[in-house]
């Protein structure tokens, strides 16, 4: 949805994205301008204009001083990245899809909603942007 990728653009220029090696290759644009890339990857791969790394810690000790890091997907990375997190930003969208891969479940226990912005597309989808702070 072009609305959410306008959100993403303009919430993550300026800070650290990281990510993994599928969805950095799922990228139309590499690097995303403005941001730190990092891609988490187990192979000798090279990322043309982002840094690399094995491990999720890894890639978080190359944003050591930085108030916020944004993880960028895939739903392993997600995964790994939850139990760490203090802020959750997702985009829920009103429209049931087919796919492989999703965001964690997570308990409405441990995270809080601080605010959510319900919108319409240009296509008329229903959609809200949504975020949680761990409690």
């Amino acid at each position: 949805m072009p609305e959410d990728f306008a959100f993403f653009k303009s919430y993550t220029t300026g800070k650290p994205v990281i990510m993994g090696r599928k969805t950095w290759e799922s990228l139309p644009c590499k690097p995303l301008p403005g941001r730190q890339n990092i891609v988490i990857t187990r192979q000798d791969y090279q990322a043309e204009g982002a840094q690399t790394a094995a491990s999720l810690e890894d890639a978080l000790a190359l944003c050591q001083g930085v108030e916020e890091v944004i993880i960028m997907g895939g739903a392993q990375i997600y995964a790994q990245a939850l139990p760490v997190a203090t802020d959750l930003r997702l985009t829920e969208v009103g429209l049931d899809v087919d796919g492989d891969a999703f965001f964690p479940e997570f308990s409405t226990e441990t995270w809080q909603e601080a605010s959510r912005e319900n919108h319409v597309s240009a296509k008329g989808i229903e959609y809200a942007f949504v975020h949680y702070v761990k409690a």
